[in-house]
């Protein structure tokens, strides 16, 4: 039998993880996408973790076999092995999405038994993959000369893993992949360990192949300090009994493992092809207007507003047709903004709301969110969310950027105060989406966010700028900011430190390393501690400072920082384990021993 006719077939069918719906994260965007901060270390369920500049080892196997039973040409099977490295580099972030760079190595693709050298060869190409914030990959982007035949390998290895991530314990939705759409039950049995169970299919695709069963047993873990996930472990049968073609029965069995001990120094200029030539393939109609009259889009916004209120379930599928519906017609934001004010909505549907206009994103969508920060008779917390959804937005209008520089300008001292604080933080937001898309404009906002973070104003504002850098995540930055370490105010050095975590680490990391021997400042020596944790390449001298102070240091947020870093490094410098020992018997912080803990555990299971 030809394995090179049998691999198209192969994965066309055996790989059956193929598509999935357009889903952008969790519900309420008042909650931060990329930290992990402020959850409690006991009780809260942990969210999907996306940190820009985050480098990650993945182990993958992925095994399917397939039978088939034709009444004219007999039985056949085909038989799919993919073994390889997995690595992995966050590229973007914000509040709904991350772009994330992958590169496999060591590859051993085998269809029935055979190996094809130069297809494993192939397969090494650096490609992109758009995350929703609940794990579920919505695009690729691949380098022009990649052929359809080792996309669909790399898009069905990646799709295998795919998740939709939510916060209760139990929750149900439908997925889509190239058979269909099928239900997916999930419970969780912790904070980060999660199963997964596909249950019936709901449709199928046209064309393919009418699965009559499918069933699966699927379990995944999620860590704090980790994006993505820890490990998957996949086992699904399927089987059809379709009356026109053949009888099949489809087994998959995947498994995917971080290599927690890996200390990787990949480069973004890997994935900085040419965007204009890669194929960036969507996965489901990607943001549609539907093709209906602005009155008919009105009574369905007027029918679905009390459906979303009333959901329990299905909730990111209603924001998705309300924020579709948005582009129908210019004067639709303005219903929303009625409905906000004359309805009985719940508070978790009022920031739902919110979101439709973000996602929505149209110039009437941004008009209406400037409209409720410009306007007082809004509420503070309806200030707060626009001012939250205009941060996310993905084409910012230059009116959004606006009103936000004046929000930033409150000076009462009253609850306001709040909105002008979230305001420059939505601007560095906005400042990382201008400059990823090169919009000349961005240059100006840069040069302005600065000027204000260096300038002689009031401290909380001046920190609130620094932040507000570190949020553009533009890595041209860094040596500006570093000069804030010298500033009097603690609280500037505090912002400064922090921020140059978000903006590039090793590029000023001596620096970092030398502000700490002389800071007198705890909270400062912790901002500086935690930006340290991603310095990909800490020297032997930088460590044993560190391994060190944290035996003196008094301030509890700064010994708990130095422990993640030693906790980080144990591999790379294994004179960091008896210290974490130490820190296991004398620390009186339960957090700080329950992240030593996991340190600890997580280097002896490395193989």
């Amino acid at each position: 039998m030809n394995w090179r006719w049998l691999l198209p077939a192969a994965l066309a069918v055996v790989v059956v993880i193929l598509l999935a719906e357009w889903y952008s994260g969790f519900a309420d965007k008042g909650l931060p996408l990329i930290t992990q901060a402020d959850v409690p270390a006991d009780s809260a369920p942990l969210a999907m973790q996306w940190r820009y500049g985050v480098a990650q080892r993945y182990r993958v196997l992925s095994e399917s076999s397939m039978q088939m039973q034709a009444a004219a040409q007999g039985s056949s099977s085909i038989y799919v092995q993919l073994l390889a490295q997995l690595d992995t580099l966050t590229l973007e972030t914000d509040s709904n999405e991350a772009v994330v760079g992958m590169r496999l190595s060591s590859v051993e693709l085998k269809i029935n038994n055979t190996i094809d050298a130069a297809t494993n060869r192939a397969l090494t190409v650096p490609f992109r993959v758009r995350f929703a914030a609940n794990g579920m990959p919505l695009t690729f982007a691949f380098p022009a000369e990649v052929n359809p035949q080792n996309r669909s390998i790399l898009e069905n290895l990646v799709r295998t893993f795919q998740v939709s991530l939510d916060s209760v314990d139990n929750w149900m939705v439908n997925e889509s992949n190239g058979s269909g759409t099928y239900e997916a039950v999930y419970k969780r049995n912790g904070r980060g360990q999660i199963e997964k169970s596909k249950r019936k299919f709901n449709s199928t695709a046209s064309g393919m192949v009418s699965w009559s069963e499918i069933s699966s047993s699927e379990s995944f873990s999620i860590e704090a300090d980790r994006n993505w996930m820890t490990e998957m472990n996949v086992q699904e049968t399927m089987r059809s009994d379709d009356q026109v073609g053949p009888a099949m029965t489809v087994s998959n069995h995947a498994t995917l493992k971080l290599q927690p001990g890996v200390q990787l120094a990949l480069s973004p200029n890997l994935w900085r092809f040419n965007a204009a030539a890669a194929t960036d393939t969507v996965l489901t109609a990607r943001r549609p207007v539907p093709d209906i009259t602005p009155e008919e889009a009105r009574k369905q916004i007027m029918a679905t507003v009390p459906e979303l209120d009333a959901a329990k379930q299905g909730r990111l599928g209603l924001i998705h047709k309300l924020r579709d519906l948005l582009r129908v017609d210019a004067s639709l934001p303005t219903l929303i903004l009625d409905l906000l004010k004359t309805q009985e909505l719940s508070d978790r549907t009022r920031a739902d709301l919110y979101l439709v206009m973000e996602q929505a994103g149209t110039e009437s969508a941004q008009a209406a969110l400037v409209e409720v920060v410009t306007d007082n008779s809004w509420s503070l917390k309806d200030g707060m969310r626009a001012i939250v959804a205009m941060g996310g937005l993905k084409q910012p209008g230059m009116e959004s950027v606006s009103a936000l520089w004046d929000i930033t300008q409150y000076s009462s001292g009253d609850e306001r105060q709040r909105m002008a604080n979230s305001a420059t933080f939505a601007l560095g937001s906005i400042g990382n989406t201008m400059n990823k898309a090169d919009n000349p404009e961005y240059a100006t906002l840069r040069s302005s966010l600065l000027g204000n973070a260096l300038g002689g104003g009031d401290v909380i504002q001046r920190s609130n700028y620094i932040t507000a850098l570190g949020n553009t995540h533009d890595t041209t930055l860094a040596n500006e900011v570093v000069i804030l370490l010298d500033d009097n105010e603690p609280a500037i050095r505090r912002a400064a430190a922090l921020s140059l975590g978000s903006l590039g680490t090793d590029q000023v990391a001596d620096r970092l390393v030398s502000q700490y021997r002389t800071e007198d400042n705890g909270y400062v020596r912790g901002a500086i501690a935690e930006s340290l944790q991603s310095w990909t390449k800490p020297t032997a001298s930088a460590m044993a400072m560190f391994r060190q102070t944290v035996r003196t240091e008094a301030d509890e947020s700064t010994r708990y920082n130095i422990a993640i870093l030693l906790g980080k490094n144990l591999d790379k410098f294994p004179e960091n384990e008896s210290v974490l020992r130490e820190i296991m018997r004398n620390e009186p912080s339960k957090r700080i021993r329950q992240k030593v803990a996991e340190a600890l555990s997580t280097h002896q299971s490395q193989p």
